[in-house]
């Protein structure tokens, strides 16, 4: 009897490196996009400048990923479950200072923590306003922060925190603009200042905002 030969050894996945650690890789890849459109935009980013700064080749590039659009709506979508996260915490609190409190601190933790995160996110929503790069993902990222501010708002009204006659939506409004100017601020300006903004925002609320002796008109 022959020996059989051996078996030929299967062919790697396009692009796949020997010994490689696919989730780490993975990350690693994904952590590179995040930066890379952060500091370029959607647009200009291109897959030549996330392999070069996640230290993989093209091919490598392209067997974790088809196209620069599905990394795109990964990285969204992990940047909308981070936000809910901190909102779905904030509404668990009873009353709208506390809920701001929380909703703060949870954010102000992702600014230090993680600011290629809040600069992705900023720099997502600069692209998504102008129509630039309309996404569902990016419409459920702003849609959760105006949601979130708009239902404490409401709550506050109903509760008698704020006045009967407060506009929720243009309260709410303010709210999330100073959410998104922090987020720019902390990402691209510093970060390190992000904890004192935060403190002082939640004085100015307590003395403006949830304050009925202050009565001042803003057009005075």
């Amino acid at each position: 009897m022959h020996p059989q030969p051996p078996t030929p050894p299967r062919p790697r996945g396009r692009g796949r490196p020997v010994g490689a650690d696919s989730e780490t890789t993975r990350r690693n890849i994904l952590d590179a996009a995040r930066e890379v459109i952060a500091e370029r935009g959607y647009h200009a980013a291109t897959f030549q400048q996330i392999a070069v700064r996640a230290g993989v080749s093209r091919p490598t590039l392209h067997y974790y990923f088809s196209n620069r659009e599905q990394v795109y709506e990964i990285l969204l979508r992990d940047a909308y479950a981070r936000v809910a996260e901190c909102a779905v915490a904030a509404q668990r609190e009873s009353g709208l200072r506390s809920q701001l409190t929380v909703f703060l601190e949870a954010m102000q933790d992702l600014y230090v923590t993680d600011t290629a995160t809040m600069k992705f996110l900023v720099s997502a929503r600069l692209e998504h306003h102008r129509g630039q790069q309309r996404h569902d993902a990016a419409d459920a990222v702003v849609s959760t922060v105006q949601g979130f501010y708009h239902s404490i708002v409401v709550q506050a009204i109903a509760h008698g925190e704020l006045a009967a006659d407060t506009d929720a939506r243009a309260v709410a409004d303010m709210l999330a603009a100073l959410f998104w100017g922090m987020g720019f601020h902390a990402g691209f300006v510093d970060v390190d200042e992000a904890s004192e903004i935060a403190r002082q925002l939640l004085q100015v609320f307590e003395v403006g905002l949830l304050n009925s002796r202050v009565g001042t008109p803003v057009d005075a």
